[in-house]
């Protein structure tokens, strides 16, 4: 065995970017917070324990939204892993979720996370605000939902991506059908 496996403690995660129509809601992280201070990024958190990706996807969007989903409104986007930076890696899965409205029932007023915010789709990425670094590789594609993506990045240790590899992959048009032999 090589003693020079790749090892550190890995953090699950799930990110949810919620949308009604061409608006998608964002979280300004409090500049409190220990990961990513001050910056914009999708709703999510956490697995945990015994919790899968997609189950924590419906709970955070209900935690920090008040907006109850269901399956049908949730595609998954892609998933990103983080190596270096921080003090742990982090598995991450990104999914785009549907809302009937813009009206967040949590509310928009900043509490302990951050502050709520709808932003158009086609200002995301050139706003005033600053973005989760990941969100430079990946954003356009959350918006489209035509692939799935999976990047791996490397962190500096300022939490900015050095190196990234990327892979996508067609979602196809129909959904796949079982076919009894």
């Amino acid at each position: 065995m090589d003693d020079t496996a790749y090892r550190r403690l890995v953090q699950t995660s799930v990110t949810c970017f919620l949308y009604h129509g061409d608006d998608y809601l964002f979280i300004q992280r409090s500049p409190t917070k220990r990961i990513d201070p001050g910056k914009l990024n999708g709703v999510g958190g956490w697995l945990e324990p015994g919790e899968n990706y997609l189950d924590a996807a419906v709970r955070e969007t209900e935690e920090e939204t008040g907006y109850t989903v269901s399956i049908e409104d949730i595609s998954l986007a892609g998933v990103v892993k983080l190596q270096g930076g921080y003090p742990e890696d982090w598995v991450m899965c990104f999914f785009k979720i549907r809302v009937p409205h813009k009206h967040v029932p949590a509310g928009s007023e900043p509490n302990d996370d951050g502050k709520l915010l709808w932003l158009p789709k086609d200002k995301i990425l050139n706003s005033e605000y600053e973005l989760v670094d990941d969100l430079h590789y990946c954003m356009q594609d959350i918006i489209t939902g035509k692939e799935l993506f999976f990047i791996t990045a490397q962190l500096d240790s300022n939490q900015k991506i050095i190196a990234a590899n990327t892979s996508k992959l067609p979602i196809p048009a129909e959904p796949f059908a079982i076919v009894d032999p």
